[in-house]
């Protein structure tokens, strides 16, 4: 029984992520055989699913261009998992430019999707799924076809395919469009004939078979008798009457007619459909080398940039910095003395020093001994001394207090001149500021305070003012601020005076100099390996940039020569189906007429299915009378005894060949 065709499918993808999808799909439905041809093979998802589909024992062919992409994958991995790869060099058959799978000689994805991750991900592709029968035995072809011009090219001698199957294992199935048609054309013819001749009476034939096991009570040793009769009527009706043979030669003319219709739509079909791939191949051709044009552009327009700007930038800068180096260890001498700065820094500092020792002593004096002098001088009849905020006579007389008092003004100028020289204790700026601000502020405000207090006791005392002292009165007191802003003001000059000093001789100091000096030098060394370390980046950025743009100009000009030959690869093959249809219609007549001449001469080829379908058809009336006469079990038995026979009567009948030639074993 002919197994019902499965219905026409086909459909085009244009999106690379579908295209992807459909291609694991199919990949994973795949149940016996796979055939892929890729000219590049990069993708290493697809890659694992065809050894997973290998160790699962799927027949899997592999072609590939031998090139240096496809280096990327181990497909020594795939063979010793029993894949065939074939690699195809660039010569002798030109590029390896196909991209086309078949699953299991049913399915077939075709089209311009290379299986790379640059398809994939990149490029505008597209893809047609068919199960049209024609498209899939061409494309099997083909794949064939490449297989055998690879042998030739490696030097290995090709083996044809024999049309009979091996019994070691099935050899490759012819799949051309027009070997098929011709094998269906002739399967019809036979088809034909075989319903012509087996047109026979079944009800008569089956009651024969009744009558005759009834009349022997059903004893299989005669039935061999029988089977003769049977053979012999069977015979007889491949005789073919005039009415007949006009019948099926009128049949045989109707089916060429209709075979050759088919043939062409078929062969139609296949160059639209060549056609429709080409257009697409050349619109994503030409799409692929505008986009690769443009990133060639962009890049070499970023190097450009690179080079021109941020190269040269960094490259001025580190010669900006050599140059600085070469400066400092050329230009460090150790500096001169100078005097013209030294001497009014030293006379400043021993005027403010003096300045300052005079003020505080005279404060010193005013609050510890003024106020008490002034009330003994009250009490002997004497005219107290006035009280001045600078008192040439206040070191005089403290002196006359004996050495305690000398020792304690000592130690009271001490104080806000050591707040002007605390950068002695500190090298830090912000400790140095803060404290000498803090102590000068604080030390200062409270001396003020106190001599005017002081000053203003005495007059209380004389009894040039009747009101008590209070705090308040200080801010309203001239000596408060008299005495706050000459002692202020003195400490601040001290303190700059004084760093004056100081780093007249620290510029001396030749190692302070020498170590900044280094300093100096190691920061300029170290901004110059930063700045080389940054060219170095840029220069490794333009090197990948520029290994990019060799793979970028490779593929474009691939993808030119495929341009150029699309057209020449469409024309050959619309001349190949040209030929094709020329040579198949020609083979299709050619049969019709063998066809024809064998019913003129009674030369029918007759299945021996003919014959067994009748000897089964006698058997089944044999087998109702034992059902009728018999048990079941006698039946059965009887029933198996009649079927041996007529298996033993045949194989007898093969053996002598005794069988007439027209009947096809």
């Amino acid at each position: 029984m002919i197994a019902p065709a499965q219905p026409f499918e086909q459909e085009v993808l244009h999106n690379n992520k579908e295209i992807f999808a459909r291609i694991v799909k199919e990949l994973e439905n795949a149940e016996s055989e796979i055939l892929i041809a890729s000219s590049w093979f990069t993708d290493e998802e697809l890659f694992d699913i065809l050894k997973r589909k290998a160790s699962q024992g799927i027949s899997i062919q592999l072609i590939i261009a031998d090139n240096q992409e496809n280096l990327k994958l181990d497909f020594d991995e795939l063979v010793s998992l029993g894949v065939s790869v074939t690699k195809i060099k660039n010569v002798g058959y030109g590029i390896m430019n196909q991209k086309f799978c078949i699953i299991d000689k049913q399915i077939a994805l075709h089209g311009s999707y290379n299986w790379s991750v640059n398809a994939k991900k990149n490029n505008h592709e597209s893809i047609i799924v068919t199960n049209h029968a024609q498209t899939v035995a061409s494309l099997i072809s083909n794949f064939d076809d490449i297989n055998q011009k690879a042998s030739l090219q490696r030097g290995e001698t090709v083996i044809e395919v024999s049309d009979e199957p091996s019994s070691a294992e099935a050899k490759i199935e012819n799949h051309s469009a027009k070997e098929h048609a011709i094998s269906e054309f002739t399967k019809v013819l036979d088809s034909m004939i075989a319903a012509e001749i087996g047109n026979f009476d079944r009800a008569i034939l089956r009651g024969q078979g009744y009558e005759r096991s009834k009349f022997n009570n059903g004893d299989h040793q005669v039935l061999t008798k029988s089977l003769d009769t049977v053979y012999s009527v069977f015979i007889n009706d491949i005789d073919v009457v005039d009415d007949k043979k006009r019948r099926l030669i009128t049949k045989i003319d109707e089916q060429e007619v209709k075979s050759l219709n088919v043939f062409e739509e078929n062969l139609n079909l296949q160059l639209q459909t060549a056609e429709i791939e080409a257009e697409n191949e050349t619109l994503n051709a030409k799409n692929k080398l505008i986009s690769l044009k443009s990133d060639i552009a962009k890049n070499r327009q970023e190097i450009e940039s690179m080079k021109s700007n941020k190269i040269v930038f960094h490259e001025k800068l580190i010669s900006e910095i050599k140059e600085k180096i070469r400066n400092a260890q050329r230009d460090f001498v150790k500096p001169k003395f100078k005097w013209y700065e030294f001497i009014p820094v030293l006379f400043a500092n021993v005027c403010l020093l003096s300045y300052l020792f005079i003020f505080y002593s005279s404060a010193c004096y005013i609050l510890l001994f003024a106020v008490e002098d002034a009330k003994s001088a009250r009490e002997a009849g004497l005219e107290a001394a006035s009280m001045e905020i600078f008192n040439p006579k206040a070191l005089s007389l403290t002196f006359e207090k004996g050495g305690s008092g000398i020792i304690f003004i000592l130690l009271f100028v001490s104080i806000p001149i050591f707040c002007a020289l605390i950068k002695l204790f500190t090298k830090k700026p912000w400790v140095v500021y803060s404290m000498f601000a803090v102590g000068a502020l604080l030390i200062d405000t409270s001396i003020a305070y106190k001599v005017s207090a002081a000053i203003y006791q005495m007059k209380y005392d004389a009894g040039d003012t009747n009101e008590i002292w209070r705090t308040t009165m200080a801010f309203r007191d001239p000596n408060f601020y008299l005495v706050f802003l000459l002692g202020g003001l003195g400490l601040w000059m001290l303190k700059f005076a004084f760093e004056k000093l100081m780093s007249i001789f620290d510029e001396r100091n030749p190692d302070i100099a020498t170590l900044k000096n280094n300093l100096l030098i190691q920061q300029l060394n170290e901004d110059a390996r930063l700045e080389e370390e940054k060219v170095l980046l840029i220069k490794g950025e333009i090197y990948t940039i520029e290994g990019l743009n060799i793979g970028l100009e490779a593929e474009h000009k691939i993808t030119e020569a495929q341009l150029e030959s699309l057209p020449n690869k469409l024309n050959l093959l619309k001349e190949i189906k040209k030929t094709d249809l020329i040579t198949g219609k020609q083979h299709i007549k050619n049969i019709s007429t063998i066809y024809k001449s064998h019913v003129e001469n009674d030369h029918l080829p007759i299945s021996i299915d003919s014959l067994n379908d009748r000897i089964n058809i006698f058997l089944e009336g044999w087998n109702d009378y034992l059902h009728e006469e018999y048990a079941i079990p006698k039946a059965t038995e009887k029933s198996k005894e009649a079927f041996d026979t007529a298996v033993n009567w045949q194989n007898e009948k093969l053996r002598t060949s005794q069988l007439d030639k027209r009947v096809k074993i």
